[in-house]
């Protein structure tokens, strides 16, 4: 993963931005862009993703998700 390091100034307009982001480089080419806040549903799936990590619910691994997956879709295909 690349990090990417913020100066003051551009963390101080990230956070108080009140209106989408727009990263350019030096040509003001448009990078990326992003909201400046998450939306109430992408909220509640965060929410609910750090409700169930602090669960002590066993965990189905993603190696026994995709196994059965590939068996289903097997079974779709007869």
């Amino acid at each position: 993963m690349t990090e990417i390091i913020l100066t003051g100034d551009q963390m101080h307009q990230f956070a108080s931005a009140t209106d989408d982001i727009v990263i350019a480089d030096g040509q003001g080419n448009v990078i990326v862009r992003l909201p400046s806040k998450i939306s109430d549903e992408e909220a509640a799936i965060i929410a609910e993703a750090k409700r169930r990590l602090a669960s002590d619910q066993p965990r189905i691994p993603s190696s026994e998700v995709l196994a059965r997956l590939k068996r289903l879709n097997e079974q779709a295909k007869q």
